[in-house]
């Protein structure tokens, strides 16, 4: 069945849409384990082929479960948009709590964007020629007016070096206790 998944840049976009109900091998052979299915979306130009194993506790129709996937595609560009423009995966973690930390500022920042987004989109403008803001657009006008500059006077740059100095200073006699003590073991 043709049905329509989305509106692209180009218009509607349209694909060949199958449903075939499965009885996996993993699955218990009683009917309240609910219903199992494959479905199958064909390109309408190349042909390419790509499927979705689907699981419901009670029929579903081929419609429901294409609205279903469609969504999980705008659930994978959110999360792209997020890496891209929030940080999502530029997070240098070692432990759990850490990586938590991090995950959820990112996810943060995403969400302030995409509701910022969702405001601009549906607000009248004054004028009709403007396109919605995108997410970096956004970003930029955040870091222009709602986050405070950094400081860059004389004495704040002297303060800021003679402290990464001495972290340096710190770090570097770290190691080279750690380099004596496994040399005195070995």
């Amino acid at each position: 069945m043709r049905l329509r998944t989305g509106h692209g840049l180009k218009g509607d976009r349209h694909y060949d849409w199958a449903m075939l109900d499965i009885h996996p091998d993993d699955a218990p052979d009683t009917h309240e384990s609910g219903h199992a299915t494959v479905l199958v979306r064909r390109h309408r130009c190349t042909r390419e082929l790509s499927f979705c194993r689907c699981h419901s506790a009670t029929p579903v129709t081929l419609a429901d479960l294409v609205d279903v996937v469609c969504c999980r595609w705008h659930v994978e560009e959110d999360f792209q948009l997020a890496k891209g423009v929030c940080g999502l995966d530029q997070g240098q973690t070692t432990c759990g709590n850490s990586w938590m930390r991090w995950t959820l500022v990112s996810m943060l920042a995403a969400a302030v964007l995409a509701i910022t987004r969702a405001r601009t989109t549906t607000a009248p403008t004054t004028s009709s020629a403007l396109v919605p803001a995108s997410g970096r657009a956004l970003l930029r006008l955040l870091r222009i007016t709602a986050l405070p500059q950094p400081r860059r006077d004389r004495d704040h740059l002297l303060l800021w070096s003679t402290w990464r100095r001495h972290h340096q200073h710190q770090a570097a006699e770290a190691h080279r206790r750690w380099n004596d003590i496994t040399a005195a073991t070995t």
